[in-house]
């Protein structure tokens, strides 16, 4: 079970589950030097345990690192605050993409007026001038959180912190059947399962990659088994829990016949429709539409190529081109995307997976805001691929958090640039030398 000495797994077992506790409960992300210190003490211990362990034990020592922040709050990020927010509207009738959190704060009609003074203050300033953004699958996740302790701020996030662990056991269980079925080592899954990132970001900071990723996997599953209509409903589940899989799904088009795949994207319309239909058949899709617009026009954090280019707009404008930028970028993606899905075919599922990994990442490396939760897709599909330079990027990645470190929020660019000057260096040694640089296994 252990492939290797017991009483060692267990010692490094256990330091981890001491810098996890100490990380949950002790360490606010403004100390980034001892955060730093301990998380990259996690890696060095991580890294050491995989080598040791079978697939089964690095289940249950999966399990055993994310009960160890059952009763955190969440210390690294302040969103879920609007997440229970977003539940309790729901709960009362109100909905969450009709009403930001400032048009509600002088509405005493609903829900416990200090937990809704607390939940207003946690989220910040700038989630509580705008409209909810999370899909509605999210939203149905929120509701189903606080259902069943309204007023009890750490009960509801203990029933969600459960929620997304049952979500990634769910996808380890999948993701280790594809393994199987690609002949590819299943004891790759540690590189997901036991990743420090993922552990912080999914069950520490409560965010809901996992769950997408989880309906993602089950999607591609059942289209590996020929069961189409499955793998669509699947994916729009995906779609509708965060949207990102919309730039990946376009590169299923040549790796299936043409009838398929038309017959994958009516389906997955009304599929989409059914899931969002109820939340805006009343108002509209304005409010959401112009809340994500906020993410490509308005928000700066951990950039790469976008500050190169907001230096270059600096220069030759005068001012920061950002509003410029979000008007073009996803125009610039479609083409991508398009690129991507239609000029090579891909006829076996590795290919696809390669071409999802190397779109997501360009998605990313234009990307004007790279939170440390926003790599777990790429761990993800790193697994089924030679390629190590996400896991690469998710040890470096943490580094970002050192911004809060600064009462203003000030960016360290000396940090981001090392971050990605490595992370770049990586993937082009994995391209040209098509081998990684960290083994899979």
């Amino acid at each position: 079970m252990f492939g290797g000495n017991p009483s060692r797994v267990a010692i490094i077992a256990f330091l981890i589950i001491v810098i996890y506790f100490l990380l949950g409960y002790f360490i606010p992300r403004e100390e980034s030097l001892y955060f730093l210190s301990l998380y990259a003490s996690s890696w060095a211990l991580t890294y050491a345990l995989l080598k040791r362990i079978s697939i089964q034990t690095i289940f249950w020592l999966g399990i055993a690192f994310r009960f160890v922040f059952l009763i955190a709050l969440p210390s690294l990020s302040q969103d879920f605050y609007r997440f229970i927010w977003d539940g309790l509207l729901l709960q009362n009738e109100l909905n969450p993409y009709a009403f930001s959190p400032n048009e509600l704060m002088a509405d005493n009609a609903f829900f416990n007026p200090s937990l809704k003074s607390e939940l207003f203050s946690g989220m910040g300033e700038l989630s509580a001038q705008h409209y909810s953004n999370y899909p509605p699958v999210n939203q149905l996740g929120f509701l189903f959180s606080v259902k069943w302790l309204p007023n009890h701020l750490l009960g509801t996030v203990v029933i969600m912190r459960l929620l997304l662990i049952l979500a990634e056991v769910g996808l380890f269980l999948i993701a280790q059947r594809i393994l199987r079925q690609l002949d590819l080592p299943t004891k790759r899954l540690g590189w997901y399962f036991l990743n420090p990132i993922i552990i912080l970001e999914l069950t520490g900071n409560l965010h809901w990659e996992g769950v997408m990723l989880f309906f993602f996997a089950l999607g591609f599953w059942f289209l590996l088994k020929k069961r189409h209509s499955l793998a669509t409903i699947a994916f729009a589940f995906s779609i509708a829990t965060k949207l990102i899989p919309l730039l990946l799904l376009p590169l299923f088009a040549r790796f299936q016949s043409w009838k398929k795949t038309v017959g994958m994207t009516l389906l997955g319309s009304v599929s989409l429709f059914i899931l969002f239909v109820p939340f805006f058949k009343d108002i509209g899709m304005e409010n959401y539409f112009a809340t994500i617009q906020l993410w490509f026009k308005n928000f700066e954090f951990n950039g790469s190529f976008y500050y190169i280019i907001r230096w270059v707009g600096y220069q030759v404008k005068g001012y920061n081109i950002i509003r410029q930028w979000g008007e073009i970028s996803p125009w610039i993606i479609s083409g991508i995307v398009f690129a991507f899905a239609f000029l090579k075919p891909k006829k076996k599922a590795q290919e696809v997976f390669t071409a999802m990994l190397f779109l997501m990442t360009t998605y990313y490396l234009m990307a004007s805001i790279v939170h440390p939760w926003y790599v777990i897709p790429l761990v993800f599909l790193g697994m089924f691929t030679r390629y190590s330079f996400p896991l690469i990027w998710s040890m470096l990645i943490a580094i970002s958090y050192v911004t809060y470190a600064n009462a203003n929020f000030q960016e360290n660019y000396v940090l981001i640039a090392l971050e990605y000057a490595i992370v770049l260096a990586v993937m082009c040694y994995e391209i040209v030398r098509k081998k990684p640089l960290l083994q899979h296994f």
